[in-house]
């Protein structure tokens, strides 16, 4: 009998303040619930979306980034066993 093993990754999203919103509404849409950890960095730079996600769910949040018009490139992941930078 075998157990399969479900990786949990972080991820991190930077975006500018003024496509939060859009951000949000996109990873609402996700097959999965995101439960989004937001921080602005002081000055208005950029602003940084994290939360925690399933391996499994991988392809469909690049996806959902995708028809937003979101780049890939944004979307930072790491183990979720793996310490903060």
């Amino acid at each position: 009998m075998s157990v399969a093993v479900r990786e949990s990754l972080a991820a991190e999203i930077r975006t500018s303040p003024r496509l939060l919103e859009d951000l949000l509404e996109a990873l609402a849409s996700a097959p999965f619930p995101i439960n989004p950890d937001i921080r602005h960095a002081p000055s208005g730079g950029s602003t940084t979306v994290s939360f925690m996600l399933d391996q499994s769910g991988l392809p469909a949040l690049r996806e959902v980034l995708f028809v937003a018009g979101f780049s890939p490139d944004l979307l930072s992941l790491r183990s979720a066993d793996s310490p903060t930078l």
